[in-house]
């Protein structure tokens, strides 16, 4: 969208036109920075650890794994690994955990979505729910949320942009802009829009029982357990405003209940 930007120079836009222009720039870039962030693990490190794994020494490579998702926390082949070492140890609770957190940050990768989708299946669950088309749900996820949010935002400044540099061009620029403020607001709405309908996936504020937990009637011991959660159930957090239980509602089944902090692991 910058590249765009020395076609208005021909029409000798007023100085306060490219102070708002650089200003807003330098917006998108710092907003860029942030949604990509560093590297911070050692390569050759990484390859260790990738051979531990290769050899069957799955714990070590786990710990190893782990210390990644520490250092790269936006990264999703870290989680993505720390699952594959969960699952060959036996523990499908975490191995639904980190792939659905490698899920959450790079949803339309194929690796990522067929081993949660194995591990979810070998815990009767799902990835695509059933009667929804797999084409439709691939779209669904096609984006994470903070890349939906990412150009939420991108699209608001180019809307203020758009509007700023129309307001302050000469006539011929005036016309070339007439659309240009709302089309970048519609792509706005549009992400908003998006985010919207993503609230109610597991994978936003979700959680997974890495251990058979109890779901009460109640946020407390004094209320009835009405359930059990088995081990790796994926879920949806409700509300997390009391300081020890969560209320989740089951994907697909329409339960709700509540469960203790420490018996979930969140996404």
């Amino acid at each position: 969208m910058i590249a765009t930007v020395p076609s208005f120079t021909d029409y000798r836009l007023p100085v306060t036109g490219y102070k708002i222009l650089q200003v807003l720039a330098c917006c998108l870039l710092c907003l860029c920075a942030f949604s990509c962030p560093a590297a911070a693990y050692d390569k050759n490190e990484l390859a260790e650890i990738n051979d531990m794994y290769k050899n069957g020494k799955y714990q070590e490579a786990l710990d190893g794994y782990l210390k990644m998702t520490d250092a790269e926390s936006a990264n999703p082949y870290a989680f993505y690994n720390a699952g594959n070492a969960y699952f060959r140890l036996g523990k499908p609770g975490f191995a639904v955990l980190y792939y659905a957190k490698a899920f959450k940050l790079l949803p339309r990768n194929p690796d990522i979505r067929s081993n949660l989708d194995y591990a979810l299946k070998q815990t009767g669950q799902a990835l695509v729910p059933d009667g929804v088309p797999k084409s439709l749900h691939y779209l669904y996820y096609f984006l994470s949320d903070l890349e939906l949010k990412a150009l939420a935002i991108f699209f608001f400044w180019l809307a203020c942009l758009a509007g700023a540099l129309r307001a302050l061009a000469g006539t011929a620029l005036k016309e070339k802009l007439k659309t240009a403020p709302y089309t970048m607001s519609a792509a706005c709405l549009f992400f908003l829009f998006w985010i919207g309908i993503r609230y109610s996936s597991p994978f936003t504020h979700g959680a997974v029982a890495a251990a058979p937990a109890a779901l009460l009637s109640g946020p407390g011991e004094k209320f009835k357990a009405c359930a059990t959660l088995p081990e790796a159930r994926l879920v949806k957090i409700l509300d997390e405003a009391d300081e020890e239980f969560y209320e989740i509602g089951l994907p697909g089944e329409g339960i709700k209940g509540w469960v203790k902090k420490t018996d979930l692991q969140k996404i």
